[in-house]
């Protein structure tokens, strides 16, 4: 077996991205990387040869693309922000032939492409403004960029958004108001009616796409307590059904039928995702359960189809592959190989993420992931614990991980845990993490570090804490509240004073933020004092690390300036790393590779030296 995959290789961009196929099947699109831009490039279907390319020019990227006829394509690109190495979605959408022709760059809301009609896209527009926002309608405009049409739906709320049936007929309206209430409305013989209100459910319900004909929609619904549940609703009627529900898991996504006209099903599972279907004998069901068996490792799922159904983009990905496509000729069964995103790594040398379980200090059921380097030799390996940003609703999951992958290839293990406040298990665990800053979230956290080391997998003597934005102030407070289990602490982005957030970055900006960070995180002074790792300082024993960027809106510089000036005072040694051109993160490719070898130093000086020998 060959040795673990490079820094640099694990680093360097996805090669392939975005890919469709045409309605009539002749054609896919794709993004590929060339040099510092993503481009478009169109191919014959059959023989796989390139047609015709769109270059985004300096830096840009494709970042969305949809077919609107047999023949013509949408693009939509990112582009890299002045003075940061974030990259941003430009309004523009490109249109343009497969041959090249009837080119035209136009700036609009388009919402969605209408899969039974070549001619026509939908737009989103403002008709009139208002002191809370604006009263938006839906216009019908042709696929050449012209912007007259009719006006086929005016939004019975503000700020909302839609959604339509495959003949371009609205079926939904939704938007979320400034305190951070949503509300649903469906649309049944010209006349719109309420659906759901989250100030009178307590749940939100979103639409998720409509059937092939048209005549029912299917909605994900959240539930006071428990799991979110997919229902099916008859717009002839109003009449709401579950078909599809877990007695503890959300769904990991939602399956479509292989023409992408309507939804079939939902993929559960905490590690490798499978379909349930609401009808088992539809033959798309059959058909993904066959690619199901075809990869028994790896999650599948139906990318695009032509509108007959008879090719099919198939995606497939795990937690050692980040992601694989191919091209299924339903007739003969045959899938023909499209590309990977990162080709040059081989499976094989990345380490598997396995599930784990186990009961939180005041009995409540915690999962997370670890996995355990491929080269760790004879000893227990040190360990990472990798708690995620968000942190609400945000959620670690069994697919593939560049970070986990970073590390193991070092020689660590690495633990990921959905602590409360996480995604993935219902509202009410979401909930259940609001105002647990520093306190149960913070105790998952400790508690599955310490459940991992009891069983006897890692070095109980070697363990540090790495983490982002919320996972950088989970890092600094475990240092803090587990001074004798951590022997180092990364904070990335991180949050050092909750008090902060109430004055700075972007979200205390808008009352909805306001009303989010008081609900979420909490209001009283005192306690937001208690609860930041500013105001402790004095007590880490750890080695830290802290890593921010300059130009940050969400997580605002001001926290690292004052965790730096905590630890000084507090007298306590700590690494910086503090790039000018970035923002919420590390984007620039010189940045990332200059990041995570910093990251990687730091680590094999505190709890790395004995699998440095062993791993290259």
């Amino acid at each position: 077996m060959a040795g673990p995959p490079s820094l640099s290789d694990l680093l360097k961009p996805t090669q392939n991205t975005l890919v469709s196929i045409s309605p009539g099947g002749d054609y896919i699109a794709m993004g590929t990387r060339v040099e510092d831009k993503v481009m478009v490039a169109i191919l014959d279907s059959k023989t796989k040869q390139v047609l015709r390319g769109l270059d985004p020019e300096d830096k840009g990227a494709v970042d969305r693309l949809s077919w609107v006829g047999k023949d013509r394509i949408f693009v939509m690109t990112s582009r890299v922000g002045v003075g940061v190495e974030q990259a941003f979605l430009e309004p523009a959408i490109v249109a343009m032939n497969v041959d090249g022709s009837k080119r035209k760059a136009f700036y609009s809301a388009v919402f969605d492409t209408i899969l039974n009609d070549d001619d026509h896209i939908l737009i989103e527009r403002c008709g009139k403004s208002h002191e809370k926002g604006c009263w938006t309608y839906v216009q019908k405009v042709d696929t050449n960029g012209g912007l007259s049409g009719p006006r086929i739906a005016d939004a019975p709320i503000v700020n909302a958004s839609f959604m339509a049936d495959n003949d371009g007929n609205v079926r939904f309206a939704y938007a979320t108001d400034s305190k951070g209430i949503q509300q649903l409305w469906y649309l049944a013989d010209g006349k719109w009616s309420p659906l759901n209100d989250e100030a009178q459910s307590g749940v939100e319900v979103a639409p998720l796409g409509v059937s092939r004909d048209g005549a029912t929609g299917y909605l994900r619904s959240e539930r006071p307590s428990g799991p979110d549940v997919i229902e099916r609703i008859v717009f002839a009627t109003g009449k709401r059904e579950v078909v599809m529900s877990d007695p503890r898991l959300d769904p990991a996504f939602i399956v479509w039928s292989a023409d992408g006209s309507q939804p079939i099903g939902a993929a559960y599972g905490l590690e490798v995702p499978r379909a349930r279907f609401w009808d088992q004998q539809d033959p798309d069901a059959k058909l993904l359960r066959q690619l199901e068996i075809a990869f028994p490792k790896e999650a599948v799922s139906f990318g695009s189809g032509s509108r007959d159904g008879k090719s099919v983009i198939v995606n497939v990905w795990s937690d050692r592959d980040p992601g694989s496509v191919y091209l299924l000729d339903r007739a003969t069964r045959q899938t023909t190989p499209i590309f990977r995103a990162k080709p040059w790594l081989n499976p094989d040398t990345l380490a598997p993420s396995q599930s784990i379980e186990f009961k939180a200090r005041d009995g409540v059921a915690i999962t997370g992931y670890l996995t355990l380097p491929l080269a760790s030799g004879n000893q227990p390996p040190p360990l990472v614990v990798l708690p995620h940003g968000g942190p609400f609703t945000i959620k670690d999951n069994w697919a593939y991980d560049e970070e986990v992958q970073i590390l193991a290839a070092r020689g660590y293990a690495v633990l990921r845990v959905n602590y409360r406040g996480s995604g993935g298990f219902g509202r009410s665990f979401v909930e259940s993490g609001y105002r647990q800053w520093g306190r149960k979230m913070q105790d998952d956290v400790a508690d599955a570090t310490q459940w991992v080391v009891g069983e006897g997998k890692v070095d109980a003597s070697k363990i540090c804490i790495w983490g982002s934005s919320y996972g950088g102030y989970a890092a600094m407070m475990g240092a803090i509240q587990s001074p004798d289990l951590f022997k180092c602490a990364i904070a990335t982005a991180a949050v050092s004073d909750l008090s902060i957030m109430q004055k700075w970055g972007d979200i205390q900006r808008s009352k909805r933020g306001r009303d989010y960070l008081d609900r979420a995180v909490g209001s009283d002074p005192k306690e937001l004092i208690e609860h930041s790792p500013v105001t402790h300082a004095s007590r880490i024993k750890a080695d830290i690390m802290l890593v921010h960027g300059v130009r940050d809106q969400r997580v605002s510089f001001e926290h690292a300036k004052a965790m730096r000036l905590a630890l000084e005072k507090a007298g306590k040694r700590y690494e910086g790393y503090f790039p000018r051109n970035e923002t919420h993160g590390i984007y620039g490719e010189e940045n990332r590779e200059e990041y995570y070898s910093r990251v990687l130093s730091f680590l094999d000086k505190r709890i790395g030296a004995q699998t440095l020998s062993k791993v290259p």
